[in-house]
């Protein structure tokens, strides 16, 4: 078994410690937060060791492997900390605030060469794999992305997810994700514009973020993508069409789904997905083995993913074209 400590005991993080639960190949063997209302809960539900300080918990539990669900402006020394020791990372999404902040985390990984994940868990969804063959070695002209989502609909939603200055909005807590899944089966983006709306919640002081949006992005090797998001739908909508002269595939994220047509063949895949499950599984495959092979979001690339949302947020405040990589400087506040 792969013994693995989890630092931060939020909502999030309390997630990834019921799903370890699941999982035969970890043995979670210390949490650290340094809220005691967090580590109280976890303790009454896991019965598992707890700590306010995180380098004493690494020293008593002698983890192989980290979860780290904090916010993005601490992970530089935690990573530092524990890579220094020849413990490797999982690191949850977003990997950093800044590029260059992103940078120094790289250049620790590097190092040290510690196993390094990052919390792109659409990367392991079966059909998202099984859209990503189809695919392979085709000449795809258009691709339309959705995810609508009821968020500033839910009353009990924590609040600062809507202080765009805090969070970053959709773009930073979802949009990331359908960009990152984006880059692995289409490729690089050059380019991006877009537009914002809050047709209905009208921003605020308790409401900064747009409650909808639309994007369009230019990629490096020919695609063109517009994206329609959306926090203020009652449902959960999660789906890419990717259109050529011989092709029309719908890859469905929220049931597991591959269907459409290519070169005239009817194409119907279906697989249920444990996408949080699947992706520690493959970190702690990649610790057993000692190989980065099953990891399929390094910290590294993930930062590819940082840097379109950081143009996207640019384009959306300033309603230009944004050249992704343009943006170094930007910063996004995330708890």
């Amino acid at each position: 078994m792969v013994r693995v400590a989890v630092v931060g005991a939020g909502w999030h993080g309390q997630g990834h410690i019921n799903t370890i639960t699941q999982i035969d190949q970890i043995e979670l063997v210390g949490v650290c937060d340094l809220n005691e209302n967090h580590l109280t809960k976890v303790l009454k539900k896991f019965n598992v060791p707890v700590y306010k300080n995180y380098v004493e918990m690494l020293e008593a539990t002698k983890p192989e492997g980290v979860i780290l669900v904090t916010p993005p402006e601490v992970r530089l020394e935690l990573v530092r900390e524990a890579a220094e020791r020849g413990i490797h990372c999982f690191i949850e999404k977003p990997p950093a605030r800044t590029l260059e902040e992103a940078q120094k985390v790289t250049e620790v990984i590097n190092k040290t060469g510690i196993i390094n994940s990052v919390g792109f868990m659409y990367r392991y969804s079966k059909a998202a794999e099984k859209c990503r063959e189809l695919l392979a070695g085709r000449s795809i002209t258009n691709v339309q992305s959705t995810m609508l989502d009821g968020i500033a609909l839910r009353e009990n939603w924590p609040k600062w997810f809507f202080n765009k200055g805090i969070s970053g909005g959709p773009i930073f807590d979802q949009t990331i994700h359908i960009f990152d899944l984006s880059r692995y089966l289409l490729g690089e983006v050059e380019m991006v514009c877009g537009f914002q709306g809050n047709k209905h919640i009208q921003k605020s002081h308790d409401f900064t973020i747009e409650d909808s949006f639309s994007l369009a992005l230019n990629y490096k090797n020919g695609p063109l993508q517009t994206h329609t998001h959306s926090w203020v739908y009652s449902g959960f909508v999660c789906q890419f069409t990717f259109v050529s002269s011989d092709m029309h595939l719908t890859l469905d994220l929220a049931e597991g789904s591959v269907r459409g047509h290519i070169d005239g063949d009817s194409i119907s895949y279906v697989e249920e997905d444990e996408l949080y499950k699947q992706e520690l599984e493959a970190f702690s495959k990649a610790i057993q083995e000692k190989s980065q092979e099953p990891i399929r979001s390094s910290y590294q690339d993930s930062v590819e993913s940082l840097s379109i949302s950081l143009a996207m947020l640019e384009a959306l405040e300033t309603n230009k074209i944004v050249n992704v990589g343009d943006n170094k400087e930007q910063v996004i506040h995330i708890p």
